[in-house]
């Protein structure tokens, strides 16, 4: 008789969107398989065809309340690439600091709610006491330093995007408001106090994380390709050059963004709605790419802000260049942080930020253009095509989340085989395999591109018999 059967983890926790794990056990009760994906279907692609191009960035920023500065961001670039605009600097600068703001929200809120749990207590701690109700309860300050340096992002979006959430200020040609002398003082003293909460974040993760290194080192570690935006060499978010490197940290290639789609290919399976992005040059798996924080440390050589610099120099030290392991997502995600905070001072710290040219007209043209930042989980990009009368014809999105996939279900499948052997599950799988899920922050909202008339996988035994049908 056989005896294959199944767990299934649904819904898989402190992550962004409805996320499910199946592990699939032969006959000896070993992991013959494993599978994370994704339950829901948003379809973003499909309904805004036909949509005014300028209305455009205001409908997309509803694909997530979490990383919705960086789709508004990244639209309006795609915008002025087809309609041949240059905005001006002082836009510019207003952007980026509003990338920054993004990043600081989504990088302290997944560090000190989503992921500290898993740096402070043991794999087998049940899971109802890790997180972050609990730390606080026996150490109130870290909860309350989470807050504020939260909020110094949201500030940010409040005062140039004028919504904490979905912001409204940004338009093709620039921004709608300029900021204010007044305005940019007060978040000044806000930045200066965030960086400082960072340094002692910093700190705090790196305590922990060297603490608990020999036990996170197995959770997985993958030679991969990392791709990411950078500027002469150092790590950029808004503006730059992508550039993917290899395994052993050689250059593969380095290009513009409206040559992004030249190199990266999509695929479907008919388990999941989200697709599976890959270098095109290489295919599956040689193409398989991670994007995200542990990427931009990989491709990037430097930092141009003093603080996280030294973090950088410091993380290549430890664990090479490139480095590998799953949970290094989480260490590299405190310097992001560091960068974001030290670049918001720095941008606030010009006076010209507060000029009032933030604003050029738009003449619509037809056309085909590309637009990429990077967002919190990694390289972000949208491909439209306008048609003569500034109508969206046809729209492409690759989300970071759609990037990882590939890595993502290969470490779930090892975390699985790890913590299961002859049918005895050890404790702590659930943790484990949820650790690994968070450590890639995926945001599965922005990531269900594709619409299945029905979502089904099919499970059947060695006699072709149907078991069940996973699935919604």
């Amino acid at each position: 008789m056989n005896n294959k059967r199944e767990i299934t983890i649904s819904p898989t926790t402190r992550i962004e969107g409805h996320g499910k794990v199946t592990i699939i056990l032969d006959e000896a009760g070993n992991v013959s398989d494993a599978y994370f994906y994704a339950t829901e279907i948003r379809g973003f692609d499909y309904f805004l065809r036909g949509m005014d191009a300028e209305r455009l960035p205001f409908i997309i920023s509803r694909i997530c309340g979490v990383c919705s500065t960086a789709h508004v961001l990244v639209s309006v670039k795609t915008i002025e690439r087809v309609f041949e605009t240059e905005i001006t600097e002082t836009a510019k600068k207003l952007r980026e600091l509003l990338l920054m703001g993004q990043m600081i929200i989504n990088q302290s809120l997944v560090f000190f709610f989503l992921t500290l749990p898993d740096f402070w207590f043991s794999p087998e701690e049940n899971p109802s006491k890790r997180n972050i109700f609990q730390i606080t309860q026996e150490k109130p300050e870290i909860g309350k330093k989470a807050i504020e340096l939260r909020s110094f992002g949201t500030k940010i979006l409040d005062v140039i995007g004028k919504r904490e959430v979905h912001i409204v200020s940004v338009i093709p040609g620039g921004l709608i408001n300029p900021l204010k002398e007044k305005e940019r003082e007060e978040l000044l003293k806000s930045a200066e106090n965030a960086c400082k909460i960072t340094k002692e974040a910093l700190t705090l993760g790196k305590e922990l994380f060297e603490k608990n290194w020999p036990d996170f080192r197995k959770a997985g570690d993958y030679k991969t390709c990392y791709m990411a935006l950078i500027r002469n060499d150092a790590m950029e978010f808004y503006d730059g050059k992508i550039r993917i490197i290899g395994p052993g940290c050689e250059a593969l290639s380095e290009f513009d963004a409206q040559d992004y789609m030249e190199h990266i290919e999509e695929k479907s399976y008919e388990w999941t709605y989200a697709k599976f992005a890959y270098l095109k040059a290489l295919g599956l798996p040689k193409g398989i790419v991670q994007v995200g924080p542990t990427a931009r440390m990989n491709v990037s050589k430097r930092v141009a802000t003093e603080i996280a610099n030294k973090e950088l120099e410091e993380f290549k030290r430890k664990f090479g260049s490139p480095a590998f392991a799953t949970l290094l997502f989480d260490y590299a995600r405190l310097i992001d942080l560091m960068y974001a905070c030290e670049r918001a001072k720095e941008l606030l710290e010009e006076p010209s930020i507060t000029r009032t040219d933030t604003r050029v007209k738009v003449s619509p043209k037809s056309g085909r253009g590309i637009g990429v930042v990077e967002a919190p989980r990694g390289t972000l990009a949208h491909e439209y095509t306008i048609n003569r009368n500034g109508r969206l014809r046809n729209m492409k999105l690759v989300i970071p989340t759609q990037v990882n996939n590939a890595a993502i279900n290969l470490n779930v499948k090892d975390a699985a085989a790890e913590f299961i052997q002859e049918g005895d599950i050890k404790p702590g799988l659930l943790n484990r395999i949820e650790m690994v899920i968070r450590a890639y922050d995926p945001c599965i909202k922005c990531a269900t591109r594709q619409a299945n008339e029905k979502l089904k996988v099919e499970i059947r035994n060695g006699k072709g018999e149907l078991l069940r049908i996973l699935g919604s």
